[in-house]
């Protein structure tokens, strides 16, 4: 049996994603910021909880190392994190949100918020959950979650 990829739940998600990002990208650049999503994410850990190792955050928005790492260089570099070894073990080093960083986090999550409107019309709230029950499941099942 063939699956037409436009058939294939795989192939939606791709494209959701896809759309998302050039959306929140657009966003970014209207608000004169140079801001991807992946950094976006690192800025809302950081806010959720400060001063968290590099593997957290790796763990905790789902990268690797390596990139992780160039994405806080050029976070450090825009002034919006600082890193440092941990006192307590020098291999870790810890990432914090400096104030700059976390204005540029306060001036887009009021957009954030404002574009749910859009990104979510016509949408249930019980549709949106069953969406994420779903895609934890699909996350879960291939070991990721």
């Amino acid at each position: 049996m063939t699956v037409r990829i436009h058939d294939s739940i795989a192939y939606r998600i791709h494209r959701a994603q896809r759309v998302l990002r050039r959306h929140f990208l657009g966003m970014a650049t209207a608000d004169g910021l140079e801001l991807t999503p992946e950094q976006w994410f690192v800025l809302n850990k950081l806010v959720e909880r400060d001063g968290r190792s590099q593997v957290e955050l790796c763990e905790a928005i789902f990268s690797d190392r390596p990139n992780l790492t160039r994405m806080l260089v050029g976070m450090e570099a825009r002034g919006w994190v600082t890193r440092r070894g941990d006192a307590e073990d020098g291999r870790r080093n810890l990432v914090t949100l400096t104030p700059e960083g976390a204005r540029v986090h306060h001036q887009f999550a009021a957009r954030v918020e404002e574009q749910r409107g859009r990104i979510f019309a016509g949408i249930s709230a019980e549709d949106l959950a069953t969406a994420t029950r779903v895609l934890d499941r699909i996350e879960a099942n291939l070991g990721g979650g």
